[in-house]
């Protein structure tokens, strides 16, 4: 049958429906696989994003190109666009003019990756910080020949450091029946470590044994050193717990692999509170993000990872500024 030009032939209402609810479906099927392509591979679920990553994912001038960069099904490309929005923001900032009194940087997850270890503490150094934190997994399986490439390297730098052990730092001694921590100890020293500089107390837990947690020798240890903190009233109290004690959006936390340790996570989130603790810095979810965690109002930051391989973002470390005033800025930094 002939129609004329002009006129369409008229179509079933009810086909044209089911047509339109299959398309949504294996839309919502593409976007829902794709969501659990980015939690699987990063650890982090987007649908639960932090306010502080939302706010800069949105705002970015480049989001709509991480967008549809997602949807052309490139998940390792994707994955590294989308975690470039957060390049040079400043998070956490105090509105604060005095001047900068001094800089340290935070750094974590490097692995194997030492080329990218050295760039990271070849731009602190430029950046003129006075000394570098290592926020653990500097090693894949923590082997002594792993370690101690990563400790060549630490060294070999000329900066002042301080070093905590990660989850991965553990592994080959545990696997060979012996104390978690004994490689670790062998290349590196303690597990937990606390200083002072410029009347900032650092104190530097070990929570990285996700089956045991932390002794009674630390904990009693971390009491004393937050006593002491009270007794000599520096301007800043930071922690560094290299298993972040909560996130909003990430499972890498302690408790994870053993679900009674979120309970002491807890017990330490409000024993920080407690006793003035102003900023607590983890590592172990590749990924930067400042937050709060809600039941201590407690203030957090993971400080994104060094490594290259299994990174949902750029490889970074965390620079922070201290101030004449007593503030702080926590810059997050990409290694270029």
């Amino acid at each position: 049958m002939f129609f004329k030009s002009g006129h369409r032939k008229s179509s079933n209402p009810i086909l044209a429906i089911f047509r339109l609810m299959m398309s949504l479906v294996i839309i919502a099927i593409l976007g829902l696989g794709l969501l659990q392509a980015y939690k699987a591979f990063s650890g982090y679920d987007p649908l639960k994003l932090d306010s502080e990553s939302l706010k800069n994912l949105m705002s970015s001038d480049s989001s709509g190109d991480i967008f549809s960069k997602l949807l052309s099904l490139n998940p390792q490309s994707s994955l590294n666009d989308a975690g470039s929005v957060l390049e040079g923001e400043v998070v956490g900032e105090t509105k604060s003019a005095a001047p900068v009194k001094f800089k340290f940087a935070v750094v974590a997850d490097s692995h194997k990756d030492t080329a990218n270890l050295q760039k990271a503490l070849a731009q602190a150094q430029q950046e003129g910080v006075k000394f570098v934190i290592i926020m653990g997994d500097l090693s894949d399986v923590g082997t002594i020949e792993e370690l101690t490439a990563t400790k060549n390297v630490l060294d070999a730098s000329g900066l002042t450091y301080y070093v905590a052990a990660g989850d991965h730092d553990l592994w080959d001694s545990r696997d060979k029946e012996n104390n978690a921590p004994k490689n670790f100890t062998e290349v590196f020293g303690q597990t937990y470590d606390s200083f002072s500089y410029e009347n900032v107390r650092y104190i530097m837990i070990y929570n990285s044994d996700n089956y045991l947690g932390l002794d009674g020798v630390q904990l009693k240890w971390i009491e004393d050193e937050l006593i002491r903190a009270q007794t000599d009233q520096p301007e800043l109290i930071f922690v560094f717990a290299p298993t972040p004690l909560f996130h909003p959006s990430s499972d890498h936390v302690m408790g994870k692999v053993t679900p009674k340790l979120s309970e002491q996570a807890k017990h330490l989130i409000t024993m920080f509170k407690k006793n003035g603790v102003d900023l607590v810095f983890s590592a172990d979810t590749h990924f930067f993000s400042k937050f709060t965690e809600p039941e201590n109002d407690l203030d957090m930051i993971t400080v994104g990872a060094v490594t290259s391989e299994k990174n949902a973002q750029a490889p970074r470390y965390a620079l922070v500024e201290i101030r004449e005033d007593g503030s702080y800025n926590t810059r997050e930094t990409e290694i270029k």
